[in-house]
Order: structure tokens, then C-alpha cells, then sequence
């Protein structure tokens, strides 16, 4: 009886049967068929009824052989479906598991075994996930099987991070953890494995690879808030939520104790004891295991920054109050952002990303997970022109905006317009104002972080001398194009 047939019985419920091949790790469903290598016998085997019948097929040896670990390969005549004969030690379809590996040597990268559970104790999804669509699996990956992924949930490392993880879910978002697996005592490893190259990543020119406006390689957030979609947790990893009193408002962590909003978020005059701040947060008012809470030191608006002029110098800087005598700490879900330099340019219909956990249209009401969307600059003299904002839009200010209705919203006030040249992100503007949600004709208007930069740039240094922001030199972006 295999285990599946065990759950059925123990918890008496009924449904169609599927048979499991335990030379595969896997369940086939009736009447489905396939090939395996059984006792030196090349076998086709057929699920009937729930029971696995297996018949001896003729074969012919393949031109070229995908087994791993010294494994045989043949081809079955009648279906034409390459089968592993494996080693003594190894099972799986192409002899890539080793259910006697009970830890990880180095990072991992070799790891074959059958830890399928992360850290905190959540299933791994199967590398061939229909959930993944967009991530590292079997189907994206270059030389996948040779990097240990395949048609199940073990955990891997196939992209050489720092010991075995696996994709999972959390709040029904799709997330990752590192996996709940020792590693192995320090002894000599004499199995010989291939040598694999890395997956290809961008790359920047200078040699100094700059430390902020970076996602954790694992969190590329999807390519496609009014009008946008969920973004992967950890996809911006800058993101802030401040809750002010009764309000909100979003921000971006340019370094480890500041945070960039927009000055009217603080029109109220709320006492710091009256703001929190999330960082690493994906849902609204969540604070998961991947969150961080943060009391206010202080915060600053722009000198120039009047109640009476709301969307005039909108930005304020915000210090969070250390914990155990630090800030922020870098996690896959937790990092800065890049600062511009004051001559930073990003041209005209550049493509740029918002985030934020505003109302999904103009007359909700509520709050939703971390949502994306794909905004163009939009050229001063059109925003300001009669038709759209005229005389309200001012130096200081751009216009964003897109052709499928992506938009800002309430309560993505503060949060970033983000810009990426080379890999790195750029906070380019701060979400400030508009006409409503996602109207046609009338763009999201957002604050131009490069004209603050020296102001910005010189309050956080003033609050600590050896602390400045990160920044990275970059004077002007092109060739980039909008992804749909």
C-alpha cells in the first residue's frame, strides 16, 4: 500500500486513485503510462485501477545520455521515452535524488536529498508548479535537471545563494524560505559532480557593484494600484508602510534608519509615538515573519514645504528609531533603495515601476496586498500643458502615467516611482497627487527626487556624519523599453 492509498484510508474520504512510482517519486494518474528501468529490466508501466501494471518493452540504447551519476540510458520502442537505469544510492527519473542525503556540504548546490520543509515549517512547491510561472523552475531554468530540479518539491539551490531553499506560499502569495537542513560535518567530499555555470545575471559596468536599489536575485518581481498586479513579496524590498494615527502612507528605505514619503502625508502634525513603521510587509497591515516594526525618531519635512501648498515640495524624511542600537537590516525582504544624484535624468517615456497598498479604484474604500504597475515619464511640457494639469504642474514635479489605466491611488501617497538602469532601482519620484484614480488623460503626478537629493542627502548626513545614503553615480538611462 503506497502512501497515498494510507492517507485515503485514514481519512476516509474517496476520490480517483492515482498510482505512485516510487522509483520516480510520483503519482500517475489512471491510465496514464510511462517508462522506468526496473531490476536491469526496461519496463512500460501503465496505472490501472489504481494498481501499477508493468510490462518488458523492447529498447534501444540513446545516442546520448542524460543520466546523471553514471546512471544507464535507454529508449523504449514503442513510446520513445528515454528511461535512467541509476546506481545503487539514486532513484528519480533521471537519477538526480539521493534519499540517503541527510544534510548539505558547501551551499548546497550538490544537494540531492529529500528535505522537502523550509525554516518555518511550510511545504516546498514542486519545481514544475504551475504557480511559478515566472521564477526559477524546471522550465526556466538553463540545465535544469543537472541543478537538481525537477517534477517534485525537494529542496535545491540551483542558483548558487548560500545553502538549499525552495519556493512556497505565504497568504496565498507565492514567497521563499531557506529550508529546514542541516549542514554536514566538515569532512572531505570525494563524489565527483559536474561543474555547472551560474544562471547569467545583468551586470553593471563599474567595478564597484553598488549595495542598494537591489532585489534579492530570487525576488524578480512579475512583468506586467489601479490597474496593476500582485507583486512577488520581497519585489521591492524598499517599500515602507507608515501608519500615521488613523491614516496611511507609503515610503522608501533609502538607507538603513531613513525613509523618503511625501511631506502631506504629515499634514496632521502627528507625534512620532503616533507613526509606525513596516518594512518588509506584503499584505496591509500585516506583520508576518518577513516584517520588521519600527518606532520614529523624528521626521522632517522640506523647508520649503507649506500647508497651504500641499503639492509644492512634497517630501519629507523620515529616521526610524534603532532596535538594540540598530535600523534596518538587509533581508531578502528588506533593502534600499538607490538615491539619484541632483543631475540624475531619466528620459522622456522611460518605463518605470510604482508599488503601493492604496485602494484598487478611485471610490474604495479599503486596502490590498503589495501591488505593481508599469508607469512612462510623461514630458513636462504635455503634462503641463491646458488639457492635462497646466500651471499646477511645476519644476519639481513629473508626470507618469500609462495607456492601460495603471495609476496610483489613495494610500500609495509617499511610495516610490522607481527607475532601473543596468539592475539597479532608482528612487526617481515620490507618488504625490492627480486628477482621481487612473483617469484618462490626467497621469499621476509625482515629486522629482533629484532636485531633493542634496537636501536629502545632507540631513542624513548631519544626523550622523559617517552615515550617508546610498547612492550610485548615474547621470542618464536609456534604451529601455515597457515590458507587457
Amino acid at each position: 500500500m503506497n502512501l497515498l492509498e494510507l492517507c485515503v484510508k485514514k481519512l476516509g474520504v474517496c476520490f480517483i486513485e492515482k498510482c505512485y512510482e516510487p522509483l520516480h517519486l510520483k503519482h500517475y494518474d489512471i491510465g496514464e503510462s510511462w517508462g522506468r528501468i526496473y531490476q536491469r529490466s526496461v519496463e512500460l508501466c501503465t496505472c490501472l485501477g489504481g494498481e501499477v501494471i508493468c510490462k518488458r518493452a523492447r529498447y534501444t540504447v540513446c545516442l546520448r545520455n542524460h543520466c546523471e551519476n553514471d546512471g544507464v540510458c535507454r529508449i523504449i520502442e514503442a513510446t520513445g521515452e528515454e528511461v535512467c537505469g541509476c546506481k545503487s544510492g539514486y532513484i528519480g527519473k533521471y537519477c538526480n535524488i539521493n534519499p540517503q542525503e541527510q544534510c548539505y556540504r558547501d551551499s548546497g548546490a550538490q544537494y540531492r536529498g529529500l528535505a522537502n520543509a523550509t525554516v518555518s515549517g511550510s511545504p516546498c512547491l514542486p519545481w514544475n508548479s504551475d504557480l511559478l510561472f515566472n521564477e526559477l523552475t524546471v522550465d526556466t531554468v538553463d540545465s535544469a535537471t543537472l541543478r537538481g530540479l525537477g517534477e517534485h518539491a525537494f529542496c535545491r539551490n540551483p542558483d548558487q545563494d548560500k545553502l538549499p531553499w525552495c519556493y512556497t506560499t505565504s497568504d496565498r502569495a507565492i514567497s521563499w524560505e531557506y529550508c529546514n537542513i542541516q549542514p554536514c560535518s566538515k569532512q572531505p567530499f570525494t563524489r565527483r559532480d559536474p561543474v555547472i555555470a551560474a544562471t547569467p545575471r545583468p551586470s553593471r559596468t563599474p567595478a564597484r557593484t553598488p549595495v542598494c536599489g537591489k532585489r534579492h536575485k530570487k525576488r524578480i518581481s512579475r512583468a506586467r494600484i489601479l490597474g496593476g498586479t500582485s507583486a512577488l513579496p520581497g519585489a521591492h524590498p524598499w517599500m515602507a508602510a507608515l501608519y500615521i494615527r488613523d491614516e496611511f502612507c507609503a515610503g522608501t528605505l533609502v538607507s538603513s534608519c531613513w525613509i523618503v514619503s511625501a511631506a502631506h502625508c504629515f499634514l496632521s502634525n502627528p507625534l512620532q509615538s503616533q507613526i509606525r513603521v513596516v518594512l518588509g510587509q506584503h499584505g496591509f497591515n500585516d506583520t508576518g515573519p518577513n516584517t520588521r516594526t519600527f518606532d520614529v525618531e523624528k521626521y522632517i519635512l522640506y523647508p520649503l514645504y507649506t500647508q497651504f501648498q500641499p503639492t509644492l515640495n512634497d517630501i519629507a524624511l523620515v529616521k526610524l528609531k534603532k532596535v538594540n542600537g540598530s535600523c534596518a537590516q538587509k533581508t531578502p525582504f528588506i533593502r534600499p533603495i538607490c538615491l539619484p544624484g541632483k543631475d540624475t535624468t531619466f528620459p522622456d517615456h522611460y518605463c518605470c515601476k510604482i508599488s503601493g497598498w492604496g485602494h484598487m479604484s478611485e471610490k474604495a474604500n479599503s486596502y490590498s496586498q503589495l501591488i505593481e504597475g508599469v508607469v512612462k515619464i510623461i514630458p513636462f511640457d504635455h503634462c503641463s500643458s491646458p488639457e492635462v494639469y497646466g500651471s499646477e504642474v511645476r519644476s519639481g514635479m513629473l508626470c507618469a502615467g500609462s495607456d492601460s489605466c495603471v495609476d496610483a491611488c489613495q494610500g500609495d501617497s509617499g511610495g516610490p516611482l522607481a527607475c532601473e538602469c543596468d539592475g539597479v532601482s532608482f528612487l526617481y519620484g515620490i507618488i504625490s497627487w492627480g486628477d482621481g484614480c487612473g483617469r484618462s488623460g490626467k497621469p499621476g503626478v509625482y515629486t522629482l527626487v533629484p532636485k531633493y537629493a542634496d537636501w536629502i542627502n545632507s540631513v542624513i548626513k548631519r544626523s550622523k556624519k559617517k552615515t550617508t545614503a546610498n547612492r550610485t553615480k548615474i547621470n542618464i538611462c536609456i534604451g529601455n523599453q515597457c515590458q507587457r
